[in-house]
């Protein structure tokens, strides 16, 4: 399953990176934020809104975890890992 997963994420990202390529920083930077914006909006618990800001502040803090250890892989795979 999780390879599945894996396999589907590398084909969505391998369609979405042609896309961003070329585009200035802050418009590649701005797009991302929407779909994050996007995503976070699609989670929710009905009928409390406490419960909803909560769930979408965890949720945003664990995937910025998840960004912060792909940074260094993907800085490896384009070439731009400090010295």
């Amino acid at each position: 399953m999780a390879s599945d997963v894996l396999q589907l994420c590398a084909a969505l990202v391998g369609q979405i990176r042609p896309i961003l390529a070329g585009q200035p920083p802050e418009v590649q930077g701005a797009v991302i934020a929407d779909l994050l914006a996007i995503w976070l909006a699609g989670h929710h618990v009905a009928g409390d809104p406490d419960a909803t800001r909560e769930l979408r502040g965890d949720l945003l803090a664990n995937h910025l975890l998840h960004v912060e250890q792909l940074v260094s892989v993907n800085a490896h795979l384009i070439g731009t890992t400090p010295p």
